[in-house]
C-alpha cells in the first residue's frame, strides 16, 4: 500500500478479509469492515458477532464493536485519512455500503479505486501452507469420484448422482462448495454448465461430472467424463484429443509463460484436430479461497505465470446433440514448472 501511495484500505466480508484477518464473517445489511492504514489496524462489527474475532486479530488490531442504533459508517470513517487521498475498497463491498461510506468520508476528498491492486498479488501467489491445504482438498475431491463410480451411473437420475457425490464429499471431510455439482449425461453434456435435471442416465452415456468441495477454506475443483457402459468408439476418439489438449497445456505451463499461451496451447491442439468452435470458454481459472480468482488461462491474459500460482486445466469439447467432455487438473506452478494436484486418473473410465 505505501508503495502504491495508497494509505488506506477497507474491507467488507468476503475472502479477502479471511485472507487478512482469519475472520469468516457473513456479508449482511449490517456493517463488518476491516480497515488497514498507516495508523494502524481496525475492526469494525456488530457486538453481536463477538464470536467470529479470532484471538490472532485481537492480537493486531483495534476491534470496535456497534451496537444497533448506532452509525458504523461514521466509525469506519473516522479511521480514514482526514488529509485525503487514496482508499481501496474490497471488489466485492455492496454499492450500498461504499456509497454510504464515501459520502461519510466527502469532506476528506478521497479517491476511491479497486482494491484489487492490494490483494491479487497478495491472493495469486500461494505459501506452502496454501499448497498444502490446496493438494488435500483435490485428493479428498478424487476419493470421492472414485467412491462414486464404485456406486456407479447407470439407471441413475443426474439429481441422484449428484446428491450422492455431495454426500460422498462430506463423508471425505469437505464442507459443501457454492456451487455444483455438474452431473450432465448424454446430449446434456453438450452444455458446458448443465447443472442437473432428472434425465436417467442410460448404458452407453457419457457423463460429465463437475464438483469441488472445501477442504479448511481452500477449494477443490476437478471435472472428468466417464461413460455409463461402453464408449462409443466417437467418443474415444474426442476424448483423446481432450486429454491430449489437456497435457499440452499442462506442459505450457511454465514459469515466465503467458497465461494466454497455456489457453492458446490447449485450444489449437484441439483447432487442429477439427473441433476448434466445440472449444467455446477460457482454458481455466485460478483457484484458492475462491474457486475462481486470478489468475485465468485466456486469450488477451499476458499475465507471465510464477511459483505460488494454482489454477485450472480445463480443455473440453461439445457436441450439441450428442455429448461434451472436460478434464479437469488443478495444477500448482512450481520453480520448474507445473505440478498436477490432481491424482485422479485421466483414462477413459467405464462405469
Amino acid at each position: 500500500m505505501k508503495k502504491a501511495g495508497i494509505p488506506a484500505l477497507v474491507l467488507s466480508p468476503s475472502s479477502d478479509l479471511y485472507y487478512l484477518s482469519g475472520c469468516r464473517f457473513h456479508l449482511s445489511e449490517r456493517l463488518v469492515a476491516l480497515v488497514l492504514t498507516a495508523e494502524g489496524t481496525f475492526l469494525v462489527y456488530p457486538r453481536f458477532e463477538e464470536n467470529y474475532v479470532g484471538e490472532d486479530l485481537r492480537s493486531c488490531a483495534e476491534c470496535i464493536p456497534w451496537d444497533d442504533g448506532e452509525d458504523p459508517f461514521r466509525i469506519v470513517t473516522g479511521f480514514l485519512p482526514p488529509s485525503g487521498g487514496l482508499c481501496a475498497a474490497a471488489s466485492s463491498m455492496p454499492a450500498s455500503f461504499l456509497l454510504r461510506l464515501q459520502k461519510n468520508a466527502e469532506r476528506f476528498s478521497l479517491s476511491w479505486l479497486d482494491a484489487v491492486s492490494i490483494m491479487k498479488p497478495l491472493r495469486m501467489h500461494k505459501d506452502e501452507a496454501e499448497y498444502a491445504l490446496l493438494k488435500e482438498a483435490q485428493e479428498r475431491a478424487g476419493e470421492a469420484l472414485q467412491d462414486l463410480y464404485n456406486w456407479g451411473l447407470e439407471k441413475k437420475s443426474e439429481e441422484a448422482v449428484a446428491g450422492k457425490l455431495g454426500a460422498l464429499l462430506r463423508e471425505k471431510g469437505l464442507e459443501r462448495a457454492d456451487w455444483g455439482p455438474i452431473v450432465a449425461s448424454g446430449p446434456n453434456g453438450a452444455s458446458p454448465h448443465h447443472s442437473v435435471s432428472g434425465r436417467i442416465i442410460q448404458r452407453g452415456d457419457p457423463v460429465v461430472i463437475d464438483f469441488g468441495g472445501v477442504w479448511q477454506g481452500y477449494q477443490a475443483d476437478m471435472t472428468r467424463s466417464p461413460v455409463a457402459g461402453k464408449a462409443s468408439q466417437e467418443y474415444r476418439e474426442v476424448y483423446e484429443v481432450v486429454l491430449s489438449a489437456n497435457e499440452a497445456a499442462f506442459r505450457a505451463a511454465r514459469p515466465g509463460a503467458a497465461c494466454e499461451d497455456v489457453d492458446t496451447a490447449a485450444r489449437e491442439l484441439i483447432a487442429k484436430a477439427g473441433y476448434g468452435r466445440y472449444f467455446n470458454h477460457r482454458l481455466g481459472h485460478g483457484i484458492g479461497l475462491d474457486i475462481h480468482e486470478d489468475p485465468y488461462m485466456v486469450a488477451g491474459n499476458k499475465t507471465p505465470l510464477a511459483p505460488g500460482m494454482a489454477f485450472s486445466d480445463e480443455p473440453g469439447i461439445y457436441l450439441p446433440g450428442k455429448f461434451g467432455i472436460r478434464t479437469e487438473d488443478i495444477l500448482f506452478m512450481g520453480k520448474n514448472g507445473a505440478e498436477r494436484l490432481t491424482s485422479f486418473p485421466h483414462d477413459l473410465q467405464e462405469i
